[in-house]
């Protein structure tokens, strides 16, 4: 089949919300073709990527997972099929549905391309060489993949997929494609997708320890996105050409001297530190690319200290989903509680994080507004004791407006009672936002049992729409379990460093869940 590219194509690219997905399909919108993007979103979560592209009258966006057919009436010329989580924290998280992307979805769009006689690439992965004992690894390499291990359902599945791929051509004579990516970085990278460049960046930028996990000597290639998408390219178009071929760096460098890099391009304080290995991470991992070089003219160009300069700037504009957090209390500064204090230290502790705090007025010659540092203080109410009882309401308008504006990810609720109602009341309006509860022991201290039996039934609610919950002290654990026994707890450390690592660890936690990711690797 020969494709002259003079005349306008429909193209079909699945994942193409997701970091590559999302280039190909500007890539081809500027070549003036008519592109379709496919996701299901379970990595992005949303548009970002393809925000740009979406009143585009040659752009076309349907939130669809590959694992269920679909067809179009329309001639569909070229299929790219890049539909799969690609990090380790996102593919392990559900790896039932990454086999099934693999299979089943490979077959739908397998099937897709026969009905419409379309030409199709594949997206496959350098995980298929497993833990090389080759290097560097060239196509006729069969590899060395751990079929049970937790990488498996990624490894093998991307593995299956070829052997699709060369059966449906086979038997079906379909057009196919099938291209091993390497380690690809660069801009619209999700800034929580759990790779070592995101990982390194992002905390560098912030001052934070950069993880690495295992002694660091393992070995990667990194080939930035531009020069990925000109093989992905040159590949679509070359004709009785079917791969696999490896489009990759062939730069090896060590995860540990990666970390350096980043550290000095990001003039950074951070330190290095160390965490145990991931099950089956390979040792080393480095294309021989000497195909792509003879048959499709193709070689990276991008340096890895240039292509990691445009990557820090392109996170440097990323505003971080822990930038900012709302905070719920009865009273704030100057009338601190300790568990106010607790929130109030922490703010003081963390200066890279915004405290947006809703309390009440409490006294009438407390301003309405009050900058602390990186303390925004709102308050509400008439300026008297009653306040309290208005919170849920009142502040529940400022939370709102507030919410709108800066589009938090957090809220947190210092005590359980009228800031946690108005958290609860949030979250109902807004599901995305992560609900944290402070509980503190003067909760249920001196509190008749009357009182108690009324707001029992509350706290129950409370505690059962909270994300994370931490507690004064270690006694109050089993109080907590009693009310929800699902809920995840953490007592206070009293350390104030150790108290804010707590808290960064609750962040990622939570944001992982929300973006179906693991907090690390398996």
């Amino acid at each position: 089949m020969q494709f002259a590219l003079k005349f306008t194509m429909t193209i079909l690219i699945t994942g193409g919300a997701g970091f590559i997905g999302s280039h190909l399909c500007e890539k081809y919108l500027r070549e003036g073709h008519k592109v379709i993007c496919i996701d299901n979103l379970q990595t992005t979560g949303d548009f970002k990527n393809i925000q740009n592209l979406l009143k585009d009258r040659n752009f076309k966006f349907i939130k669809h997972d590959i694992i269920k057919p679909i067809n179009f009436r329309k001639k569909i010329d070229w299929i790219f099929n890049f539909a799969c989580a690609g990090s380790y924290t996102s593919y392990q998280y559900d790896p039932i549905h990454t086999i099934k992307t693999n299979t089943i979805g490979v077959i739908n769009m397998l099937e897709l391309a026969r009905r419409h006689n379309a030409r199709i690439m594949q997206a496959s992965t350098s995980e298929i060489y497993g833990d090389p004992k080759e290097h560097p690894q060239n196509e006729n390499y069969r590899g060395n993949v751990n079929i049970i291990g937790p990488r498996a359902c990624y490894d093998e599945g991307k593995r299956l997929a070829e052997t699709l791929f060369m059966d449906y051509h086979r038997q079906y004579g379909v057009d196919i494609k099938i291209i091993r990516i390497f380690n690809t970085y660069g801009p619209k990278m999700d800034i929580n997708d759990g790779r070592a460049m995101t990982n390194f960046i992002v905390s560098a930028l912030a001052d934070r320890d950069l993880v690495i996990y295992g002694d660091g000597l393992q070995t990667r290639s990194f080939q930035y996105i531009d020069d990925l998408l000109e093989g992905i390219d040159k590949m679509m178009k070359k004709d009785n050409f079917i791969g696999p071929v490896n489009l990759g760096n062939p730069g090896e460098i060590t995860m540990l001297d990666l970390a350096k890099l980043i550290i000095k391009k990001t003039n950074s304080k951070s330190k290095i530190v160390f965490q145990h290995k991931a099950t089956d991470d390979p040792k080393r991992r480095c294309p021989d690319i000497s195909l792509a070089r003879n048959i499709l003219g193709w070689e990276p160009k991008i340096t890895l200290e240039e292509g990691i300069e445009k990557t820090i700037e392109h996170f440097r504009s990323i505003e971080r989903p822990d930038k900012r957090i709302l905070v719920f209390a009865v009273t704030y500064y100057p009338d601190l509680g300790p568990a106010e204090r607790a929130v109030f230290e922490l703010s003081k502790a963390m200066p890279d994080t915004e405290f947006h705090i809703v309390t009440t007025k409490f006294r009438r010659e407390l301003p309405k507004f009050e900058k602390l540092g990186t303390d925004s203080i709102y308050r509400v109410g008439l300026g008297s004791r009653i306040d309290k009882y208005l919170l849920p309401l009142v502040g529940l308008l400022k939370a709102y407006k507030l919410q709108k504006k800066h589009n938090f990810r957090f809220a947190w609720s210092v005590m359980a009672s009228y800031g946690g109602l108005l958290a609860v009341l949030l979250k109902i309006f807004n599901k995305h936002i992560n609900f944290l509860l402070t509980f503190d022991k003067k909760e249920v201290e001196n509190r008749s049992f009357v009182k108690g039996r009324i707001i029992l039934p509350l706290y129950k609610v409370i505690f059962r729409k909270a994300d994370a919950v931490y507690l004064s002290d270690v006694s109050l654990e089993r109080r907590a379990k009693l009310i929800g026994d699902s809920i995840d707890t953490f007592v206070i450390d009293n350390d104030k460093k150790s108290f804010v690592n707590q808290v960064r660890y609750t962040y990622a936690k939570l944001l992982n869940k929300q973006s179906r990711k693991l907090l690390r690797p398996m």
